[in-house]
């Protein structure tokens, strides 16, 4: 089966397109609930980053704004599946976050589902895997890798938390060290059970 997060994040985000974007039928009851925080004294952190928290996504992260998002349910052999993908772009990197809810009958091995995400989205943006390890973040299993192109280091994160297989990546100028930027938006990352 082709591992529809990595495909679906590559397709939209790395396209750095944040023009105003349609949304895909979506099951009746299944619209999700994303709670930007707006920019204000009581939720910007001391660098002017916002609290983005998506109550269908069971998630909360900084980010340097309130990015876009891209919903799309797909019928297949498997039964149907949603993605979600949120979007943000700021003057240098690009922030995504994405994760799939799978047809309750649908049955995978959670490790083959993270690292063919990681697989997919180095193939997808034609680009050389750096480095790959196995970790645990936060209870869950998670695989972050890197990968660069000819302009950019990705950095990512596959989560499996329960039956969701999540996804975070930036993307930066592969002339700059911006790991301040990227601990700080992985750090910030917190999901738990749906």
């Amino acid at each position: 089966m082709k591992r529809f997060l990595a495909v679906l994040l590559i397709t939209l985000g790395l396209t750095f397109s944040l023009s105003a974007q349609e949304h895909a039928k979506r099951p009746p009851g299944s619209t999700p609930s994303s709670t930007p925080t707006p920019p204000n004294a009581a939720n910007l952190d001391n660098g002017a980053w916002a609290t983005f928290s998506s109550e269908a996504g069971h998630f909360s992260v900084l980010m340097p704004g309130i990015p876009t998002d891209k919903i799309e349910t797909v019928d297949s052999p498997q039964g149907p599946y949603t993605t979600y993908l949120f979007i943000l772009k700021d003057p240098k990197n690009v922030f995504l976050i994405g994760w799939v809810d799978y047809d309750p009958s649908f049955n995978f091995n959670r490790q083959t589902e993270m690292e063919m995400n990681r697989d997919n989205f180095v193939r997808g943006i034609n680009a050389t895997l750096l480095t790959s390890r196995a970790v645990t973040i936060d209870g869950y299993p998670a695989i972050e890798f890197t990968a660069e192109t000819s302009q950019r280091i990705f950095k990512s994160r596959v989560y499996m938390v329960g039956r969701r297989p999540y996804q975070i990546v930036i993307g930066s100028p592969r002339d700059e060290d911006d790991s301040v930027t990227v601990n700080r938006f992985f750090n910030s990352f917190k999901v738990s059970l749906p």
